[in-house]
């Protein structure tokens, strides 16, 4: 059996910071591979943001052994010379444990502030080929469409090679760019029959790259409800079948049928959602379609034998590393469970 490894992200919204550092410790110390923090400017559901990057360095400093990401960072808000000093920064601050989950990025966290996004993907494409450029600490020059760097170097290089880049791909053109430049896939929302299909975006980038696509650590981020009642764990689950608006496409690739209003986007969550009361009750009216097969297909769902016999369709799929998104109905006990009852399954 492959390795399997498992991680968690801090749960969105976030609790008082006092909690979060508090979490992050239970994390690191029950043995988790990673700890993924959400990287919004406005986060759906509404709650306590902070700066995901700002979160990462003091993380560095209060855990020891677990990894260290981001869930998503862009460089449509971060501008790639930035974004590369401040993970240099906490690479060394962690002892060489972090990890930058990147995206082409959201409408919530950008249309708001008045940013301008443009053509995402090569904003996207172009700001991987930066960053690696300015971890290496050599000088270069680039003349992109969107960076332009002349004799750009930093003064602070990672503790690692390079710092991960973990590709945030939900769509084909990214997935292959994954495939072709990153160190690791980290979609979400994928049923294991999706991931399958999707995976072999990531393999043809790969190939054209003339890379092995076990480079590349295929990972996931998923929703996870898990208690000793299926019933309990099921009726947590469907608090969040707003979920499922997010990824439409993936939704019908699975087979599902989700009925829309004219007019609406399939990449509405990502391309248009913004935090104003109408597209928020829109969003809780859509969700009201989804039903429980969807969530269980889509989520990690039941007791702690469900949830393994699940994991492990996901991993036949192509799944290495999972990136739990804990809703409970306890999260003590699911962070608890995985490690003790779940993760050894697959050791």
């Amino acid at each position: 059996m492959s390795e399997v490894r498992f991680g968690m992200l801090l749960p969105p919204p976030l609790p008082p910071m006092d909690k979060i550092l508090k979490i992050a410790g239970m994390i690191d110390e029950a043995g988790y591979f990673s700890l993924v923090i959400p990287d919004h400017t406005l986060m759906v559901p509404p709650g306590f943001t902070p700066n995901a990057l700002s979160l990462m360095s003091a993380l560095s400093m209060t855990t020891r052994s677990v990894r260290l990401g981001t869930g998503v960072s862009d460089v449509v808000r971060y501008h790639p010379s930035v974004l590369a000093q401040m993970m240099a920064t906490a690479d060394h601050l962690s002892g060489g444990r972090v990890f930058l989950g990147l995206g082409a990025g959201e409408a919530m966290n950008i249309k708001p502030f008045g940013i301008e996004w443009g053509r995402s993907y090569t904003r996207l494409k172009e700001g991987i080929e930066v960053l690696k450029k300015l971890w290496s600490g050599e000088k270069f020059s680039y003349d992109g469409t969107y960076f332009k760097f002349r004799n750009a170097f930093l003064q602070i290089t990672p503790v690692q090679k390079t710092i991960p880049i973990y590709l945030g791909a939900n769509g084909p053109k990214t997935r292959e760019l994954a495939g072709a430049t990153c160190e690791g896939w980290m979609p979400i929302t994928e049923t294991p029959k999706t991931y399958r299909e999707n995976f072999g975006d990531v393999k043809r980038g790969a190939e054209k790259a003339g890379r092995s696509v076990r480079e590349i650590d295929t990972a996931l981020q998923v929703y996870t409800a898990v208690d000793e009642s299926y019933e309990k764990a099921l009726e947590r689950a469907r608090l969040y079948r707003g979920m499922m608006i997010s990824a439409v496409e993936k939704v019908e690739q699975a087979g599902y049928t989700l009925n829309l209003p004219e007019g609406f986007s399939k990449k509405h969550y990502f391309e248009e959602l913004l935090l104003e009361d109408e597209m928020l009750l829109q969003l809780v009216k859509l969700s009201e379609q989804v039903t429980d097969e969807m969530l269980t297909d889509f989520f990690i769902v039941g007791t702690p034998k469900d949830c393994i016999d699940r994991i492990e369709e996901f991993r036949k799929a192509g799944v290495k590393h999972f990136l739990l998104i804990n809703i409970g109905p306890d999260p003590k006990y699911v962070l608890r469970t995985y490690m003790e009852k779940i993760a050894p399954a697959f050791q």
